[in-house]
């Protein structure tokens, strides 16, 4: 695929709108402050044949509802979350989103006063509703005040229990939303903020939208299930501490190569919307880029979603949604990966890249299938991780343990292939008996022992022998800048289970977790697993005791302990079992009170004051025209006089437009919602700001005359209000290449 059309854009803008009225910097600062056997089998061995799916099997056997809306927030003088870089973002190359979907059986219906006007519908109990969201991270904050709101509208029907919000993993998404302090340090940017209200909100409110409309949008219809293996598009970033696994050779890839596809379609066969789910780190931007992007998930979701839409004439949701990602990276890299996990230097070929082959292989499985049938169920509770304890028949033969206080470890600080934070002296593979990486130790330097010194010294009163094997360097429990308390999940839709991990297991997490709910539902019906990370909320990694022990990125970054990945077999089997047994399970654990977020206005970064132009300029003024004529492949590029971004988020609008001229009038043709477009802001002295807007041409572009339109907002600093402009470039033409 050589380029994102603009048909998503315009499908959205015409059909669903009208239709609803640590790196080294990072440290320093903290420093100072399955699916079923025979599926099981397939990951490492072959593939059951495709099925595909027939009219006859297109039963209404569920309520349907999809929806999607817009979760970006600033698009500049705000933090990233994901590499704890101190990124600042500096524009926009395409929109995040939140992707909404509910599943309801058929029959579920109540006269409770709470029940949607159109419908009746309203039983909680045989309802899901699934988020998959473009962010770094999922956290209770975000969670618990969406719950909230959808409280608000619509009563119990939506509730912490049928309600699963996940995050993709970008880690060029916007940050400042998350109540833990630690993830505030991993927010800050150049000025230490590490909290935003603005894009919390955002967030919140972006999330509550795509679920009102999924919600409106509920009707009868079908779903079918497609798998299969997308073999060569990742790789294992910690094989040493994979291969420390008593069972790692049981399977002939050490990755979750397996995709699996849940397809939406109403009841007269109308494609609706897809949940994909594909184990990679969302990481193909480097740590040094500075443009929000849902990375490439986002890619392949735009180009899904362009996919489906330019057939149907129809809108349509496409989430391509995370599962046990932890140390499962691209296999090509990015621009600024560790010596041999390197990229192409051009930041957008690596998106590309990896974003087509999770595409091209999601465009495989949409006509394959099997239809989805079975009962809609959910099992959650909060588990206090700090002390748990955890039964022997789940620790492979180590006795009964318990889990530690949370806390992280000296290779947490070196960063992780995809992402290193080149500390001087931080290696990973440092635990409590050596404090060099293995198998090759790294050659000592003067700065790299200065620098281990200063960990020592700072760390010294912070080890813990509960944490067995990791030399601990911050104490985040004892600091009381994590959560103890986590939320696990099981949700039930048919013949598939999704298993809600707060965190990032790794991939034989994965594998264990999903053979012991197998093992519990598969004599109900279940015969798929889906082991979802980064679900309700962030407590870091999850890594096997073998791997644990190793004390790589993935091990120095669980933070409770070398049994936490047993804790959650435990819980899980436990939620599985419930669910099998049709019972309720105990929720003892008292969920400690979310902080109240303004307590964190110390961590914000100051808003903007106002906006300016120097003089005999105007807001919207060309100071760079584009070239008169280009061909496909080239980039046009416009600068404006704008103003801060900050000022109107224009949600679900757009920074940009790029406009073809047809028949003498200027037609939208993209927006800053499409990857070939970028949206660039920097700040000249105190209240000026230049725009730069940039069209990557694709080589699918038709020849014609095109401009380059930039609209913003500008804040009077007198009265303080804000107001709109606009301002276009020249026309130019595009010429194919043949």
């Amino acid at each position: 695929m050589s380029t994102i059309n603009s048909s998503h854009h315009q499908a959205y803008q015409t059909l669903i709108k009208p239709l609803l009225t640590l790196s080294a910097s990072t440290l320093l600062s903290i420093l100072s402050l399955t699916v079923s056997n025979a599926a099981l089998a397939a990951e490492s061995k072959s593939n059951p044949p495709a099925h595909e799916l027939t009219n006859s099997q297109h039963a209404s056997d569920y309520l349907l509802g999809v929806g999607q809306a817009d979760i970006t927030g600033a698009a500049a003088e705000t933090g990233m979350f994901g590499y704890a870089a101190k990124q600042v973002v500096e524009g926009l190359n395409d929109r995040l989103y939140a992707h909404a979907y509910i599943v309801a059986t058929a029959d579920n219906t109540s006269t409770d006063t709470h029940a949607d006007a159109n419908t009746g519908i309203n039983n909680a109990n045989d309802r899901i509703v699934y988020v998959s969201a473009d962010m770094g991270a999922m956290f209770t904050a975000v969670k618990l005040a969406v719950l909230d709101k959808l409280h608000a509208k619509y009563g119990d029907l939506y509730n912490d229990t049928n309600v699963m919000l996940t995050a993709t993993h970008t880690h060029v998404g916007n940050a400042g939303y998350s109540h833990q302090r630690l993830y505030q340090v991993a927010s800050m940017d150049d000025t230490q903020a590490g909290y935003s209200r603005q894009n919390f909100n955002a967030i919140v409110d972006g999330i509550v939208r795509a679920i009102e409309r999924a919600h409106d949008t509920l009707a009868p219809g079908q779903l079918s299930l497609a798998q299969d293996n997308l073999s060569g598009a990742t790789r294992n970033r910690s094989e040493p501490a994979y291969n420390n696994n008593a069972d790692a050779d049981k399977y002939t890839s050490n990755v979750n190569e397996r995709m699996t596809q849940l397809r939406f379609d109403s009841a007269d066969g109308t494609p609706l919307g897809l949940i994909n789910w594909f184990a990679i780190h969302p990481t193909s931007f480097s740590s040094q880029f500075k443009y929000l992007s849902a990375d490439n998930k986002g890619y392949a979701q735009l180009g899904f979603a362009d996919y489906i839409s330019n057939q149907t004439g129809k809108p349509f949701v496409a989430a391509f949604a995370n599962a046990d990602s932890g140390d499962v990276v691209a296999a090509g890299g990015n621009a600024y990966s560790a010596a041999g996990y390197e990229g192409s230097d051009n930041e957008w070929e690596n998106v590309i890249r990896d974003g087509s082959l999770q595409l091209n292989k999601a465009k495989q499985l949409w006509s394959q299938g099997q239809t989805v049938s079975g009962p809609i169920a959910t099992r959650a509770r909060w588990v206090e991780l700090q002390g748990y304890q955890v039964d022997g028949k789940y620790t492979q033969g180590a006795g009964a343990q318990r889990l530690c206080q949370a806390a992280r470890g000296y290779s947490f600080a070196a960063g992780a292939e995809n992402g290193p934070s080149n500390i001087p002296g931080i290696y990973e593979g440092m635990t409590r008996e050596r404090s060099d990486s293995q198998p090759k130790p790294p050659p000592a330097t003067l700065l790299g022992s200065i620098t281990r010194g200063a960990f020592s010294l700072v760390s010294a009163v912070s080890q813990d022998d509960c944490q067995a094997e990791k030399k601990v360097l911050l104490p985040t429990g004892k600091l009381g800048w994590v959560d103890s308390q986590q939320p696990v999940q099981l949700m039930r839709i048919g013949n598939l289970a999704i298993v809600a991990i707060p965190g990032e297991p790794t991939t034989m997490v994965g594998r264990r977790l999903r053979q012991a709910v197998l093992t519990q539902l598969q004599d109900t019906g279940v015969d798929t697993v889906i082991v979802n990370g980064l679900a309700n909320n962030y407590s870091g990694y999850v890594t096997t005791r073998e791997e644990y022990a190793l004390q790589h990125y993935e091990g120095a970054s669980t933070a409770y302990g070398p049994y936490q990945s047993n804790a959650y077999l435990q819980e899980y089997t436990q939620l599985a079992q419930a669910m099998r047994d049709n019972t309720a399970v105990s929720n003892s654990d008292n969920r400690a009170p979310t902080p109240q977020l303004s307590d964190y206005s110390f961590a914000e970064r100051p808003g903007v004051s106002f906006d300016d132009t120097p003089p005999s300029q105007h807001w919207g003024q060309v100071l760079t025209q584009p070239n008169s004529s280009y061909n496909t492949g080239d980039t046009a590029t416009a600068v404006f006089r704008g103003a801060h971004p900050k000022n109107n988020l224009r949600s679900e609008d757009s920074f940009l437009i790029i406009q073809r001229q047809i028949d003498g009038q200027w037609v939208d043709y993209l927006s800053d919602a499409d990857f070939d477009t970028t949206y660039s802001w920097q700040r000249e002295g105190i209240s000026y700001s230049k725009v730069t807007i940039d069209w990557r041409i694709g080589a699918d572009t038709p020849a014609g005359t095109y401009r380059i339109v930039h609209q913003g907002d500008w804040k009077n600093g007198a009265d303080q209000s804000i107001t709109a402009y606009r301002g276009a470039s020249r026309s130019f033409t595009v010429n194919p290449i043949n």
